[in-house]
C-alpha cells in the first residue's frame, strides 16, 4: 500500500512516501504554502496525495516530550480532519517527537550544513515519521 506522510508546519509541511510493499519511505517535497493560508494547504496536500496514488495519509502530531497534546498537535489535529474532506483519505495522527532532529543529524552525516537543510528538513523529517510508522506496522 502506498502510504503518503505530512510533516504539517507553520511555514513548510514536508512529504513523503513509501513503496508500495511499506519497506522504504522517502521524501518527495517540501510545500512551501504557511498555515494560514490553510485552503491552499489543504489543497496542495490533497494533490500530492492523488498524484502519489496514496492508499493512506499519516500525519505527524507534534505531541511534547513529555507525550502531552500541545497547541501545534491540536493544529494538526484539525488539519488531518479537514484533509479527510479534502483528499477523501482518513488520515491517522502519528507521534512525530524527535523525527526533525533525527533528519537533520542524518542530513549533517549526509555532508548537508544547517543552511543546506533548510530546504529539505521537513520532507526528511515527513520520511523519519513514515518510516517509524510502516516499522511499527510490521512489528
Amino acid at each position: 500500500m502506498r502510504i503518503m506522510a505530512v510533516d504539517y508546519g507553520a511555514v513548510r509541511t514536508g512529504i513523503a512516501v513509501c513503496d508500495a510493499s511499506e519497506t522504504i519511505a522517502s521524501p518527495v517535497c517540501v510545500i512551501r504554502i504557511p498555515a494560514v493560508n490553510e485552503d491552499g494547504l489543504l489543497l496542495a496536500v490533497a494533490a500530492k496525495a492523488a498524484e502519489l496514488s496514496a492508499e493512506r495519509i499519516v500525519v505527524g502530531n507534534p505531541l511534547r516530550t513529555d507525550g502531552r497534546d500541545s497547541e501545534m498537535s491540536e493544529r494538526a489535529s484539525a488539519f488531518a480532519c479537514r484533509l479527510a474532506e479534502k483528499s477523501g483519505i482518513t488520515p491517522e495522527l502519528a507521534d512525530e517527537r524527535f523525527t526533525t532532529l533525527i533528519a537533520s543529524r542524518s542530513l549533517r552525516q549526509a555532508g548537508k550544513d544547517s543552511r543546506r537543510q533548510r530546504a529539505c528538513i521537513d520532507a526528511a523529517a515527513a520520511a523519519v515519521l513514515l518510516q517509524d510508522y510502516i516499522d511499527a506496522r510490521r512489528s
